[in-house]
Parts: structure tokens; sequence; C-alpha cells
């Protein structure tokens, strides 16, 4: 609950002045400038509703689910420096309109409500949104205007990319003890991003690459994103731990490390004239550092493709001294390395930033670092050429955690930014999920708002906007630590209750809680990912070409050459697992096997851009004897669904008082580890295996600084007793010209 000063006052006194602010923007240039943006003095009937919705049986209502926030305003009569009505002011369609050519849906939309107090009007934001209807009333010279939150605004379409732990490594936890897991966290950072809402940097222009490791180690700009190995020396060190801005880091320790890596978004050519590069990341170090076995400092790193992890051609590293230092390598030889500033004192979180720029020409390396916003100066080195050489499989990029890291992304700058080194300020609240899955559903083209329910409802956690119009999500336990909050409030008959209503349903306890786990796995089994439906769909001109196809299964594709075979060999049992073509001449038919080349170079998670070379003298296709069949397939490994886990947790001393009284969850594509399962079931199981007693349509006083999740005491010492501690889980505010200002609750007693 807010506390404005001398609101507290005011909400108690006897005599009440509600006061109302209702602005829509529709100019849309954030400012609410609009001649009539101010429509205050028209809104003669408010309504703003927030409930939280779940997925459990009405009869079980819990504190989970997602919120959607209403608003309903009826506007009538003139405001005092308008020449007309405001249903003739508003209306489009007058010649004179201002609003003409305005559309008016989906403009954003605020309302203030508070009251009159000593000092002036105290007012409380209670909804930020966007005009979704108006209906305009001829004769009765009046607009009703509904509202909806921002959540209407999450409807991005969201692919989730193929990624999963692997199955041999699920599976086999003695020869792979550290398992790879996927936060809750990251998946509702994913979709926001998505829509432009970014509670950690967003990319920048021309990014390459970027990875949040916000509980995950998956390509947030990029594609085909893969775990690669990790080391786990002590089981009581967790992969991921509390970062900048609120969100999860991956972590690394002397006992604990991780490699990673990814296809870049982009192409990388250091040498191309002009272009610079910006490599960006957070990091936990001081000025002595301690790496696990296998680390050697290495953090970021990018190259052509044919260096390979150990030689990329920049690296960005830190020192266990705690120096930030830069080396090049062309090929898998080391050119120099460029120190950077250095650390100092105990380890704590940095912001860090390094722009490079290789000149072909004059054999130089620039650079400027950043370390949290104080920028240096430009330094230059002399070096010997740097190789540019190419093969297929696209850009690769490594990331490693010799030390905790976050944040990290690799961008084209032909200069360090404007605005480099500013802080970052998160735009939405994010809180850590307490599901873990091994890998991601396979989810494609969803609506956003979808994905974030189904995601926060595998752990029955809260997704919300604030009045404010900032995006939340609450764990159960963060919920659980808000509803066990003191008291904000006491409402009593003689004072703000009205009416009192208590409901107890034996059909509220749920003492048998069953569900089922589902991991998905990245399968080791090679698939055709992509096959032409025709021979001649794709053909080989003298030339090159370069087509690009879309992948018919989703998999995990790293990109490869194909191999060329003759007709027996691509028949070949032995042979299907590799990505392969069997090319003959376009006119006769005849078998080749020289002169031609396939490569295949991945462009997005699901589709592969071929570069066909044939340097023979007539043209090709790739098809079987009666050249009706094709023959070219791609071979990757799909993500697929493991062996799902049944899980059963009772209440035995429910049972014994209560009987046997079962609650099934539905299935869950989130869903998909064990360890998980058991600490949502007895969360679950220790708020319904008691009766449950719920509090509807308890009118009261209205409160403008009352908010979802705040605890209130009920007494009512000559009716039904009290006092009673509840948690608000609906709320209906109304404002009218008649009854003022007026709540209407949904509570849930608090045992």
């Amino acid at each position: 609950m807010t506390q404005p000063d001398e609101l507290a006052a005011a909400v108690d006194a006897p005599q009440r002045q509600p006061r109302a602010k209702v602005r829509v923007d529709w100019g849309r240039s954030g400012g609410f400038d609009h001649p009539l943006s101010d429509l205050s003095t028209v809104a003669e009937d408010l309504v703003i509703e927030r409930q939280i919705s779940g997925d459990l049986p009405d009869e079980c209502t819990l504190i989970e689910g997602y919120t959607t926030a209403t608003l309903a305003a009826t506007l009538a009569g003139q405001r005092a420096d308008d020449s007309r009505d405001i249903a003739r002011m508003l209306t489009p369609y007058r010649p004179d309109s201002l609003l003409r050519d305005t559309d008016l849906v989906d403009a954003p939309l605020t309302c203030d409500l508070g009251l009159l107090t000593a000092s002036g009007r105290e007012l409380v934001r209670q909804f930020t949104g966007s005009t979704r209807t108006l209906t305009f009333s001829a004769t009765g010279r009046s607009v009703e205007l509904a509202a909806l939150d921002p959540a209407e605004t999450l409807r991005a379409s969201v692919t989730l990319p193929p990624v999963a732990q692997e199955e041999a490594q699920h599976y086999n936890t003695t020869e792979w003890p550290f398992q790879w897991r996927i936060n809750t966290q990251w998946v509702i950072d994913y979709v926001l991003r998505r829509n432009g809402i970014f509670a950690s940097p967003p990319p920048r222009a021309d990014c390459m690459f970027a990875m949040t490791c916000h509980g995950g180690l998956i390509a947030d700009v990029g594609f085909n994103s893969d775990f690669g190995y990790g080391e786990k020396l002590d089981a009581s060190v967790p992969a991921f731990i509390p970062g900048p801005y609120g969100m999860l880091a991956a972590n690394g320790t002397a006992k604990l490390s991780a490699n990673m890596n990814a296809n870049a978004a982009l192409e990388f050519y250091p040498g191309w004239p002009g272009r610079g590069h910006l490599f960006e990341f957070h990091c936990k170090a001081g000025a002595s550092n301690t790496f696990a076995p296998n680390m050697n400092g290495d953090i970021l790193t990018i190259g052509t493709g044919v260096q390979g992890i150990s030689g990329a051609t920049f690296t960005v590293a830190v020192t266990t001294a705690g120096r930030l230092v830069l080396k090049v390598h062309s090929n898998r030889t080391l050119v120099t390395t460029i120190n950077g500033p250095a650390f100092t004192g105990e380890a704590a979180w940095h912001r860090v930033g390094l722009w490079v720029r290789y000149n072909m020409s004059g054999r130089t390396i620039e650079t400027r670092w950043m370390v949290d916003g104080t920028i240096t100066p430009l330094a230059t080195v002399a070096v010997s050429l740097i190789s540019e050489e190419r093969s297929t499989g696209g850009t690769p990029v490594f990331a490693c955690t010799p030390v905790p890291v976050s944040c990290m992304q690799i961008s084209i700058a032909a200069a360090p930014p404007v605005d480099w080194g500013a802080p970052h300020t998160p735009q939405a609240e994010i809180d850590i999920g307490l599901n873990w899955m091994t890998g991601l559903p396979d989810i494609v083209n969803a609506d956003s708002f979808g994905v974030l329910k189904q995601a926060a409802a595998a752990e029955f956690g809260v997704i919300t906007y604030t009045e404010n119009g900032r995006f939340r999500f609450l764990n159960r336990d963060t919920v659980h630590a808000l509803a066990a909050r003191p008291a904000t409030a006491t409402l009593t008959a003689a004072g703000a209750l009205t009416e009192l209503s208590l409901s107890t349903s034996l059909d509220s306890i749920r003492n048998e809680i069953s569900l089922t786990a589902t991991p998905r796995l990245a399968s080791m089994k090679d698939v055709n990912v992509y096959e032409p439906a025709t021979a001649d769909e794709l053909e080989a001109p003298m030339g090159t070409s370069r087509p690009i196809v879309t992948f018919q299964t989703r998999s995990n594709f790293r990109g490869n050459l194909l191999s060329v075979h003759t007709l027996s060999s691509y028949t070949n049992e032995d042979y299907k697992h590799l990505s392969a073509c069997r090319p003959i001449r376009r006119d006769t038919g005849a078998e080749v096997t020289t002169g031609i080349t396939v490569a295949a170079m991945p462009v997005s998670q699901d589709r592969v851009k071929l570069e066909i070379q044939n340097t023979n003298t007539f043209a090709l296709r790739f098809a079987l004897d009666d050249r009706r069949t094709p023959a070219l397939r791609l071979v990757g490994n799909p993500v697929i669904n493991g062996r799902p886990i049944a899980h059963v947790a009772t209440h035995d001393a429910s049972i014994a008082r209560y009987g046997r009284r079962v609650l099934a969850l539905p299935d869950n594509p989130f869903r998909q580890t064990l360890d998980s399962m058991q600490a949502i079931t007895t969360s679950l199981l220790a708020d319904l295996a008691q009766p449950t007693t719920v509090l509807r349509d308890i009118a009261v006083v209205g409160d403008p600084r009352r908010r979802l999740l705040d605890t209130l005491h009920i007494h009512d010492p000559d009716g039904l007793g009290g006092p009673i501690a509840a948690v608000v889980i609906g709320s209906r505010r109304t404002l009218s010209t008649t009854d003022g200002l007026a709540d209407t609750l949904t509570l849930r007693v608090r045992r």
C-alpha cells in the first residue's frame, strides 16, 4: 500500500472529497499534451478492476496466475474551455474535429485517483494502459470508454529456440555430474525482449551475438546455442547466481566453469574498412581471481570460422591478477595480447566494454575500453596480417565463465556508442523462477502473453502489470512473503467495512496432488531436417548459387560441407547420418562426383543458406536415377520429449482428517524436472491441505492506496467476528458522482 502524505487521514475522514485525473495521449507523443488529453472533469463514472486468475479450480482459490486490469469510464458533460460536449469533441468524423484522422484505439491512457487533503489533492496512480473501445451516444452526448493494461500489448509472435540438454548427459549423471538447466526467468525475459521490454541492457544496433545468461546459456541474438561442456567440482556451487539488475548470471568459480557456443546472427569480417566491433558484458571479478582447472580467463570470443575455441580472432579475457586483456589470433597463432584496465579490491560486479578495430591496410589494432562508465583513450598497436580465411558453418562465438558473467554481446560499431558507459534502467522486474527445465518446449509463432502465462503457471507464480504500467513476475516464495507481511489496514464494521460475507468450503481442500514432468532433451539420433520436395527444386547452374532453405524439422544444425556421393553410397544405410548430396548432369542424367561442392551455413533458427559451387561446364541437379527423386539431405539432431516422470505428493495429516481429496494438475510443457515439481507440490499442499476461506464481494470504503496482495485485518465484533487476516486477490474500484469512491474486494484468509 502506497502512503502519500496526508492521504491516510483523508481516507478515514468522515467527509471525503474524491478526485480523479484521467488522461489519454491521443497524439502519442508521450507527453499527454494533446488539447483533448485531459478528461478528468468529464469522467462521471470510473470502474477499475484487477483480478488474479489462474489454472486451479475456483474452490481452490490461490494467489497464483496472472492479472489483467481493465478500466471503464463514462464521459459526459462539457469541459470548461470546450465549445461542445465531450462526445462531439472526441468524435473523429466532424469536419472541425481535433481528432480527425486520429486512431482512437490503442492510445496510451493513465488514471489517478485520490482525495482532497488539507494540502490539496493527493493522487495515486491506479491504471496505466491503452484505449480499447470508445462507444459514442448521439442522444446522450456521452462516450463509454474502455481500456486494458499493457498485457494487451504483449502480442508479438514468439518462437523458442530448439535448445535442450543432451539425452546422454541427462540420463548419465555419473559421467555428467553438471546437469544443465534453464530457469523460468530466462523464458520470461526472452519473451519480454521480443516485445521491446528489457530488464537488462538491450542488444545494440547491428548486434551479432547476445547472451543474457539469465538462467540459461542460450543466445538471445544468434542461434544454434550449445550448452558446451561444464565442469562442476563441488555440488554445492550453483550454476547460476544473482547478478546485476536483479537477474541471474552464469557462475564461474574455482569449482565451476562452463563453455558455450553459438552462431552469430551477422557475418564477421574483422578487416572490413572502417568496421569496428564492440564487446560488452558484466563480470564479477577483483584484483585476485582463481579459475577452475580448465579455464584460461577467456570470456567472450569471436572468429572467422576456422580458428576454433583456442584461437579465434578476438578474445576478451580477464587474468588471475584482475587485468582485462584482448587476445588477437590469426588462425590458431597468437598475434598479440593487448592489456586493458585492471580491477582492484575484492570481487564485485563490473560493467565491461571493449571497442576494437583492425586496420588491414595499416596493420594496426585500435582499442578503447570501458569499465563501470570510465572510458580509456584510443590506443593503437601494430600487428602482423590477420588471416580472414573462412569456413562453412557461419561465424562461431564462444562464451566462457572463468568468473561469473552476464549480459554478453558483440556488435558491429564504426566507433564507440555515444551513450557508452551509461547505466541501464530495468524496464521490468523478473523474479528468479522456482522452476528449472532441461530444455525449451517446442513453441513456434505463439502469442507472447500466452507463453508468459504458461511459463508462470508451471510453477504457480504471478505475472502482472503494476498500476504504473511496469511488468512484474513474482515467484511463489515472493508471493508468500508479501502475503505474510503485517496488515496495512484494519477494516471494521464501524468504519470502512459496509458488508461482510464468508465462504468456507470442503471442496477447497486438496491433500493429494499428482502431475507429470516431461523433460525436453536433445536427441542424439540423426534425422533428415531438410530435403527438397522435387529433384528440380535445387539446381546447380555453372558458377556459384546461394539458395536459402527452411528446415522441415526443428533441430540443432551447426552447418557443414555436404558429402558428395555416388548413387550406391548416398542410399547406403551406413551414410544416412551424414548431410549429403548426389549430383547428376541436368541434361543427360550422368553421375558427377567432381567439380561440385555444397556447404550449408545456418542463417537463423530454422533456415540454412546453401552455397553451391559448380565449376563444371554444365548445369547439375541433385537426384537419383530417375531424375525425379531428390537426392540432397541435411541431417540434424531434433529436440524431443524424454521419458515422462509421474509425481504424486500427499499431506497425510489432512488425508486422515478430511479423507483423500485429489488435485490432478494439467500438463504443462514447462514442467520438466522432478526437483522443481517436488518443490511446487510441497508449496501447494501447504496452502490447500486445510479448508480455505474466501471473502467475496466485500464492500468497503474506497482507498486509492490499496493494491493487490495487500494484507488486511477484517474486524466485525458484533457480526462475524475477527480480526481476520486476509490478502487482497481481487479488486473493483469505482468512482461515481453519486456513490463517491468505493472498493469491492475479494480476499483470501491467511492462516
